[in-house]
């Protein structure tokens, strides 16, 4: 008796969460197959790594336009994907941008990119990528990076709506 006499007067002592350390079988960057790649993604979001699912979803978003030799070409590709997959977790099912898809089919990317630009509202692409913290995959980024291949009214219009989102920024 006299053993567990002393165990009485002391609290129980709580011993910290073990931290499991995860490592990963290969680089995100590694990963080419986009079945992988959206696995790859739900788990990470189940497991609350949001490092991980971003690097998913920004390869997975540049197998998009891979095949693309001009490099406009391939980051509106990689601006589309991203803007697919966000409508498909928006929606919850796969969601295409056809209207986009067929405008892209009919005029091009440069002219897709100036009709987003120079639009009175913002495209919904540009507020599903802006409300991710993903404005650095927007069309409207991409006119300011390739100034160049743009009319100096798209610039002007693409400027004017990436400085509404500093304007509406909170300060800190």
């Amino acid at each position: 008796m006299a053993k567990n006499s002393s165990k009485r007067g002391r609290a129980p002592v709580e011993k910290a969460p073990q931290v499991i350390k995860q490592t990963m079988a290969k680089a995100v960057s590694t990963y080419t197959d986009q079945g992988q790649l959206r696995t790859l993604m739900e788990n990470a979001k189940r497991m609350g790594r949001e490092d991980i699912w971003r690097q998913a979803f920004d390869q997975l978003c540049a197998l998009e336009g891979a095949d693309q030799a001009d490099p406009l070409d391939r980051a509106f590709y990689r601006t589309l994907a991203a803007y697919e997959q966000l409508l498909t977790q928006k929606n919850r099912r796969a969601t295409r941008a056809s209207r986009t898809r067929l405008k892209l089919k009919s005029k091009g990317v440069v002219a897709c990119l100036e009709d987003w630009a120079r639009s009175k509202d913002a495209p919904e692409s540009f507020d599903l990528l802006v409300a991710h913290g993903m404005v650095e995959m927007s069309g409207e980024q991409l006119v300011l990076t390739y100034p160049d291949r743009f009319t100096a009214e798209a610039v002007a219009g693409a400027t004017a709506r990436l400085a509404t989102l500093t304007i509406a920024a909170p300060a800190a």
